[in-house]
């Protein structure tokens, strides 16, 4: 009976090899590339290393001594903070151009390196100083046609700040030392002149900019002055100071007579009101003083009372007829209606009084109103009025200072000088700048290094076969059981059985190891039918097949190397085996397994070769008949091996793998690329047989001997 399908892909981890191996994302446990994994790279690329190392440093060394000599004359200028000014510290002017900030500093070095000096240059170089500047420079050709001045002056000439301070150094390179000289020169001469007629030109552009604003601002205090006028004229305000003082002093006399007609009328009214008690209480008005002293009133009052006195006074003597009485009974009498008239005019003329009185108190608060209202009007035509004055001082007092700034500017700039000064001039080099021979040299070494480097990576990533433990694990998603070196001194049938012959001890280890690996895993150890696969054909699998079954054998398992590859058998050759009968006649029933196998062709093992070739192999393989032959193979034997054709090749092994316990999986180092295996493995993950692992097989010593130095002889030469 079969064993149950396992879904997992892989049965181990790289603990379980002890290989440690491991591709980040892919592998959580594993470690990433160490320097020892790129050095291996680097060793296998070497050849491009070394070819892009030389070529690099050939093309330095053919270029430095082929280079002319060039000679570098430098110039040292100092940038001031402030422009010099012949009024002294202190004076501002409006084109001054001050270096207050690195922007400043370097809006300067920027005018410098400008297109613009190297025209203004180019037009001082005259005479025999032009013949000399360009003689070196008569047969060479740029993209545009025949050099140019202006092209070799933009090319050869530097401008280098020094750190930290107002001070530019212009550099200038030429074949000729005497030339660079005075080329440098001349740059730091056209930038002082130029840097000066800017400045003047800003300042002149300054004082025109003044002299326009100042008309400007004339214009303007020439309108607030007309403004003024028009409102004096349309308001009647010629003197508002001088009115608004007739105004007050008359608002104040007008308010004192309104006072004093108030008090007036209220002392009448207090009479009226007495009046008027007095006739309510029937009392005699001439009791009140105001009518009282009334002068006729008086004089009635006094003849009354002397009336009545002689009255009284003759009542004594004569009776009331008595004439003398009677006359001054009528006397009395005439008196008193006299009086009575008298009161009454008095009252008459009270109240005229009161009624003048009111009319007077009324057009004092009248007249007193009109004058108030009219000291507001004066006070709101003041406003106006101040208003427009104080425009017109505000604008007359602006209009004067950029009167007093023009003539200033206009003085300072006849005054005006460079506020750049030359520090050291340039001297003719005595030694040539380039080439720098060690310089050149060791830039070629290192740019040789870099080159090759980057060469050899390039490559390695461009590379996309299969050369490590690393790409297998973490590329393919599976385990590495082991990495078998490349047997270079042997023949095929020796390399089929280099297990069984001790012939190469570490050969013999390395399938040992495969094969503790297997028996440490559940899954693995537990499989009877063993599939060996690869991705193409000649990566080793029946190599690797034939050893891997003597390996069993020789670790008491009895065990059955089956050939299955129809098409291209390759068991019976490489063991040096007949193959004229096998699996093909058991299959087609022409013979029994008893009559086909080849028992104990070493001790342990027996081998079923495929008894020539098929073209129905899938036919064949898909058959009853072979599943009922591995059922009854499982009894008699501990494993089965069973070598298959490649998966790209042909669908073989597709149809085995399901009857299959597990799959190995032989990979040839620095063949099969990464992605050709990796859609052949995901064909072997859909039948859900696991794949119990990989070999890397034919690994080369000098190209990768770092992925496998645990097969070394310094390691495992003392145990041979």
């Amino acid at each position: 009976m079969e064993p149950s399908k396992q879904p997992e892909n892989s049965v181990s981890t790289p603990e379980n090899y002890g290989y440690g191996y491991g591709y980040g994302e892919h592998l959580g446990s594993g470690e990433q590339r160490s320097f020892k994994d790129y050095w291996g790279i680097f060793i296998e690329r070497i050849w491009f290393f070394l070819a892009a190392l030389f070529i690099v440093l050939i093309a330095a060394t053919l270029y430095t001594f082929n280079k002319t000599e060039q000679y570098t004359a430098h110039a040292k200028i100092r940038m001031l903070r402030d422009d010099p000014s012949a009024l002294g510290q202190g004076v501002y002017e409006v084109g001054t151009d001050q270096i207050r900030s690195a922007e400043d500093l370097n809006t300067y070095i920027g005018i410098f390196e400008s297109s613009k000096i190297i025209y203004e240059v180019n037009k001082r170089i005259e005479g025999d100083l032009k013949r000399r500047f360009m003689k070196p420079f008569t047969n060479t050709i740029s993209l545009g046609g025949p050099l140019t001045p202006i092209e070799v002056l933009g090319r050869d000439r530097k401008i280098i700040p020094s750190r930290m301070s107002l001070i530019i150094n212009v550099a200038y390179t030429h074949p000729d030392p005497d030339v660079a000289a005075e080329i440098a020169n001349l740059f730091a001469q056209t930038f002082i002149a130029y840097n000066y007629d800017l400045n003047v030109d800003g300042s002149l552009e300054a004082v025109d900019d003044l002299r326009k604003r100042a008309n400007q601002q004339r214009s303007v205090v020439e309108k607030l002055e007309m403004q003024l006028a028009e409102y004096r004229e349309s308001k009647q305000a010629v003197s508002l100071d001088s009115q608004e003082n007739i105004a007050r002093e008359q608002l104040a006399a007008l308010n004192s007579k309104k006072l004093e007609a108030k008090s007036q009328l209220d002392q009448i009214n207090n009479l009226t009101d007495l009046v008027k008690q007095y006739t309510n209480e029937n009392r005699a008005l001439w009791e009140l003083d105001y009518i009282a002293n009334q002068a006729h009133v008086a004089n009635l009052l006094q003849k009354i009372s002397e009336n009545k006195i002689q009255i009284s006074s003759l009542s004594k003597r004569y009776r009331a007829l008595h004439p003398q009485m009677v006359s001054l009974n009528q006397a009395l009498e005439e008196a008193e209606n006299e009086l009575t008239s008298a009161v009454k005019n008095a009252v008459d003329k009270l109240r005229s009084s009161q009624k003048q009185a009111q009319k007077d108190f009324d057009l004092a608060s009248l007249r007193l109103d009109e004058k108030t209202s009219d000291l507001i009007n004066l006070s709101k035509k003041r406003v106006v009025f101040n208003s427009l004055r104080r425009q017109l001082e505000v604008q007359e007092q602006f209009f004067q200072a950029l009167n007093q700034r023009m003539t200033s500017e206009e003085a300072q700039v006849s005054l005006k000088k460079p506020n750049v000064r030359i520090i050291d001039d340039a001297v003719p080099p005595l030694y040539p700048s380039s080439p720098n021979i060690p310089l050149n040299l060791a830039a070629g070494l290192f740019g040789g290094i870099a080159a090759g480097l980057g060469l050899v990576f390039v490559v390695a990533f461009l590379d996309d076969r299969i050369k490590s433990p690393v790409d297998i694990e973490g590329a393919l998603g599976i385990n590495i059981l082991g990495t078998l070196p490349r047997l270079k001194k042997m023949s095929d049938q020796d390399k089929a059985k280099v297990v069984a012959g001790q012939g190469d001890f570490h050969i013999t280890e390395t399938y040992r190891s495969i094969y503790s690996a297997i028996k440490l895993n559940k899954i693995s150890s537990q499989a009877q039918v063993i599939m060996t696969t690869s991705t193409i054909p000649s990566e080793g699998k029946s190599f690797v097949s034939s050893n891997l079954a003597l390996t069993f054998a020789s670790h008491g398992e009895r065990t059955l190397l089956l050939d299955c590859d129809l098409r291209l058998p390759n068991v019976a050759k490489s063991l040096g085996l007949n193959n004229a009968c096998g699996l093909i006649q058991i299959l087609e029933g022409t013979t029994s397994f008893e009559d086909a196998v080849q028992q104990a062709v070493y001790p342990g093992i027996d081998i079923l070769p495929t008894g020539g070739k098929s073209s129905q192999s899938t036919q064949l393989l898909n058959s009853p008949v072979f599943a009922q032959l591995l059922n009854e193979l499982r009894q008699n034997y501990d494993r089965i091996l069973i070598d298959c054709p490649p998966l790209a090749a042909v669908s073989d092994a597709l149809t085995v793998v399901s009857k299959a316990d597990g799959v190995i999986y032989v990979i040839k180092y620095n063949t099969v690329k990464r992605a050709s295996a990796k859609l052949n493995i995901a064909r072997i993950n859909e039948s859900e047989t696991p794949i119990l692992g990989a070999l890397l097989n034919d690994v080369s010593g000098t190209g990768s001997g770092y992925y496998y130095n645990q097969y070394s002889n310094s390691q495992y030469g003392q145990y041979a």
